[in-house]
């Protein structure tokens, strides 16, 4: 399976060579870590068609640095010790720098692999510690592409506080999944030091799918909003437990929230009317409809999830940090990756800039979106400070 989905990016990096005619250097080999198979498979497919199609079309503008970009795309399954598996595998085959992957969980486990081997990441992973694992530490090969669970978090709550008037709220978290908990404790706490109240933040171990004891607890304790930051298939299961239980709260939460998996998994889109999230990319915008089009025209399938923009906006600003460099070695992508200033991407407001002291975005706003009528509609954008 690994080596079928090897080839096939392979040969879409050979036939834009082949078809430009003006590029015929040995290649730069990039890699991409994603998860192609598993519950999160549409996210990580989808991830991997946007670095395709940002390969291609760097590579029919002439390459980088008059040189063909290889890309070869690996399944971690979804997890983390996968995920280092093809890490290893990506270096020893001779990657110069790699994409992925979008599960915090797996780049926390990558992170001290990374430092050792020394080829760099990208990566729209969110959770702090992959880049700061400690107060004056950094992990130097890691570079996080979205506003970080901590930011995300906060806004969520702001909103509610803001714009929706709540004053009290639950929070329920899967204690195993640092991408849910750094989100969630962040919620919690910028709900709890603004001038809400955070009646109930229930914890529970990996695996559980019974939820009904937990948000019994939450209905008893009658909050005005919920706050979920698992992945899509859990936070859809805890919809559509708490809906059955006649819980009347509002559902508020991560980004996970405006996928498909989410929709099908609570029960239809009549399930999660009302339901609010943060994300990173505001479909409606124009450029946002026309790179959808694009899509579409080269896949032959709809733009479902973000990560399509993850995919492509990554290979861009690895692209940026290559040219700068004027190298495909590994320590000169690193350090121009640093220096990230005002890259162009489809994330946010349209550019990024990397702080060099955290090696995450600076200050990369985010949306909240509501599900109204089987229908994505923005609310409102904010930056995170």
């Amino acid at each position: 399976m690994r080596k079928a989905l090897v080839a096939i990016v392979a040969i879409a990096a050979a036939f834009m060579m082949s078809i430009g005619g003006a590029i015929s250097a040995e290649p730069i080999f990039i890699g991409e870590i994603a998860a192609l198979t598993g519950a999160t498979s549409q996210q990580g497919l989808q991830e991997r068609n946007g670095c395709i199609l940002a390969m291609e079309e760097i590579n029919a503008a002439g390459g980088l640095l008059g040189r063909p970009i290889k890309l070869v795309t690996y399944d971690f399954k979804g997890l983390p010790a996968e995920g280092v598996s093809v890490y290893r595998q990506l270096v020893q085959e001779g990657a110069k720098v790699i994409i992925g992957t979008n599960f915090s969980n797996v780049n926390l486990a990558i992170a001290p692999v990374a430092e050792q081997l020394k080829i760099p990441v990208v990566s729209n992973a969110i959770e702090p510690k992959v880049t700061i694992p400690a107060a004056g530490q950094i992990n130097k090969y890691h570079f996080l592409t979205q506003p970080s669970a901590i930011e995300q978090g906060a806004v969520v709550a702001r909103f509610a506080l803001q714009e929706l008037g709540m004053k009290t709220a639950a929070c329920l978290v899967n204690n195993g999944n640092s991408f849910a908990t750094s989100q969630a404790e962040a919620f919690r706490d910028y709900f709890n030091k603004n001038g809400g109240k955070v009646v109930e933040y229930i914890d529970y171990a990996t695996g559980l799918l019974d939820f009904k004891a937990l948000l019994t607890r939450i209905k008893a304790a009658n909050p005005d909003c919920i706050y979920l930051g698992q992945y899509a298939q859990e936070s859809g299961l805890q919809v559509k437990q708490a809906k059955e239980l006649g819980i009347k709260a509002t559902i508020v939460g991560n980004n996970t929230l405006s996928t498909p998996v989410f929709i099908e998994t609570a029960g239809g889109a009549a399930i999660v009317e009302g339901s609010y999230y943060v994300v990173g990319v505001n479909m409606a915008e124009a450029r946002q409809v026309a790179f959808n089009e694009k899509y579409t025209k080269r896949f032959g399938e709809p733009l479902i999830t973000t990560n399509v923009q993850f995919g492509y906006d990554n290979m861009y600003i690895i692209a940026d940090a290559i040219k700068r460099a004027g190298s495909d070695n590994p320590e000169a992508i690193r350090a121009a990756l640093e220096t990230t200033t005002k890259v162009k991407i489809l994330q946010g407001d349209g550019s990024i800039t990397l702080d060099p002291k955290t090696h995450r975005p600076d200050n990369m706003p985010l949306w909240i979106f509501k599900w109204e009528n089987g229908k994505t509609v923005p609310q409102k954008l904010y930056y995170p400070y």
